[in-house]
């Protein structure tokens, strides 16, 4: 491509600069797109494995080529609790490596000449977006321009770079940023920190480093690098993976989510330190690219691609054994608040935005830890049935007071997804987790009428004793055992619904109701007898006590119900 003037052709680079950055925004947001509740699934099982969660960081974030893109995925996943912080670092190591892959894309499209007709797939990609009904083949022809017009960027502002490396201005402002590796790491960590980009940036520095090598007349010239040297390109591009993190950190640090800290302060610590240590020895680095890649095979972009994707592997292979120590050294360097390290219970507004089907999931995981609280509150209460215990008595009160105020939190947040556009079946997911909250808040504020009730019966000279008979006493700790029961099984088809689970969650329901009958006629039949004048004397309501308990059976039942309503089922039957 020729141009008459430099600033032409500088017009033309910084319009390929901009279209790339485009079109790895829009390959970005399509791959997302087809990305659908199978997709998630399959993430949170390969994240129990660090090597595959490796695996699939490398592959996804070579697919988007975007490690921005990959990072915001990682802290939706965390915040949605899909998967694991040990599983989350593995993932942005191999975002790491998936970065690289676009610096060799800029080398071969410099180096191979076929790569010139992948701009054909622009017209492929138009047409058949044009051309189909469907939604999912839209995006698949989406992705198929956007890899074209990644291309076509490429082609734009290496042709413009060639150009404006020759200006005698250009050269005395390179010749500054790059005298020496240092200066032109924090030069690059500058400039990446303000673009948002480390793959345009370092496909900026590509592009000129490779330029200084051609003549006027566009041939190759094999001499010593006149503006820029290796060990100072190589530091642009540390420069380029260190201020990227800028913006992990700056997303992180303005939610309120403990994992998105952890992931952001990893992301920049592993790329800060390995970037010192090799800067400290750059010389002999450098000489190990030149050995591997000479200038003789007329591919100096292609050093740079390999210094980049050495770097990152130097870096996976020294953290990728540590990150048990790592996520040791996080969790003592940031403290969970108290409800989220016990249960877990976190919510993330910044997703309602973003994602609707990661906001579910982090509405599912919510309810899942307030399924929790509860249970523990029961088991609070179960042991009240055993003893008299202040002790005991004011956990379940603070118990009681976190899941209300969990339920309030899980409701404006829910109430606040239902504004953004959701699909019908996320609408009946959306109002399950409303009804199903209700229904578990309702859970301990019943039982606190229990202990209530307790209360009255308890003898004040031994607390292990009771002031009525034990058979009853007997009676409402079974009853309670298997509200237990009903509330845990209730609570695990929240993650996934099984239809098996659900006819035994409705089994075990009628057999309470059943047992809860049957007590209750014993003791009518008792009323008269010396026992139900005990009661009695003391304001004991046994019935009462019956009722609340099967009320909160029937709650339990009720999340069953809700989610078995909902499209829920139909996405997670098992």
């Amino acid at each position: 491509m020729l141009f008459d003037t430099w600033y032409s052709a500088l017009i033309f680079a910084l319009a390929g600069l901009a279209l790339f950055i485009f079109s790895a925004k829009i390959l970005s947001t399509s791959l997302k797109q087809i990305s659908g509740p199978k997709f998630k699934k399959q993430i949170f099982k390969i994240s129990e494995n660090r090597f595959a969660a490796m695996l699939f960081g490398i592959i996804f974030t070579t697919l988007i080529q975007s490690s921005d893109g990959s990072m915001a995925l990682i802290m939706g996943l965390l915040a949605a609790g899909l998967i694991k912080l040990r599983g989350a670092i593995a993932f942005l190591l191999g975002a790491n490596i998936g970065t690289a892959t676009t610096s060799l894309i800029v080398s071969f499209q410099a180096r191979f000449a076929f790569t010139e007709y992948f701009v054909l797939l622009l017209v492929i990609g138009i047409f058949g977006y044009m051309l189909v009904k469907k939604e999912k083949w839209s995006n698949i022809f989406y992705i198929i321009f956007a890899i074209g017009l990644i291309f076509l960027s490429l082609k734009l502002l290496s042709s413009g770079s060639k150009v404006i490396v020759k200006q005698e201005w250009f050269k005395s402002f390179v010749k500054q940023v790059g005298k020496n590796a240092w200066a032109s790491f924090f030069f690059s960590f500058v400039l990446t920190g303000i673009m948002q980009s480390s793959s345009a940036t370092v496909t900026l520095y590509q592009s000129i480093y490779e330029g200084q090598f051609y003549n006027d007349a566009g041939k190759f010239v094999l001499s010593k690098p006149e503006i820029l040297s290796l060990p100072a390109a190589i530091g642009l591009v540390f420069g380029a993976n260190v201020g990227t993190t800028v913006t992990g950190f700056i997303v992180s640090f303005t939610t309120k989510n403990i994992n998105s800290k952890k992931i952001a302060i990893v992301w920049g610590f592993t790329n800060l330190s390995i970037s010192i240590l090799i800067l400290a020895i750059i010389f002999y680095f450098s000489q190990l690219i030149e050995l591997m890649i000479p200038l003789s095979l007329k591919a100096p972009s292609l050093q740079l691609s390999i210094a980049h994707l050495l770097f990152n592997a130097i870096l996976v292979a020294i953290f990728i054994f540590l990150i048990t120590y790592i996520v040791r050294f996080l969790d003592w360097l940031i403290k969970d608040d108290h409800m989220e390290k016990k249960f877990g219970f976190t919510l993330t507004k910044e997703l309602i935005k973003t994602n609707n089907f990661l906001a579910l999931e982090q509405g599912k995981q919510a309810l899942t830890s307030m399924g929790k609280m509860v249970y523990e509150g029961l088991e609070k209460a179960e042991e009240l049935t055993k003893k008299r215990s202040t002790k005991l008595k004011d956990q379940y009160n603070q118990l009681e007071e976190v899941v209300d105020n969990a339920r309030k939190k899980l409701y404006f947040y829910l109430i606040e997804l239902g504004q953004q556009k959701l699909t019908t079946e996320q609408s009946e997911i959306h109002m399950s987790l409303i009804l199903s909250s209700r229904s578990l808040e309702k859970i301990l504020d019943i039982g606190a009428e229990i202990l209530a009730e307790l209360d009255k019966v308890y003898d004040p000279k031994n607390k292990t004793q009771f002031l009525i008979s034990q058979e009853v006493i007997n009676h409402i700790s079974e009853l309670i055992k298997m509200n237990k029961a009903i509330l845990q099984k209730s609570t695990d088809q929240i993650k996934y619904f099984k239809k098996e689970r659900s006819h035994h969650i409705e089994e075990m329901s009628h057999d309470f109701d059943e047992l809860s009958f049957k007590y209750a006629k014993e003791n009518v039949s008792k009323l008269k007898s010396s026992i139900g004048k005990t009661q009695l004397d003391l304001d004991f309501d046994y019935s009462r006590v019956l009722r609340s308990l099967e009320r909160i059976n029937h709650h339990s039942l009720r999340i069953n119900h809700y989610l078995k309503n909902s499209h829920w089922a139909k996405l997670n039957i098992y």
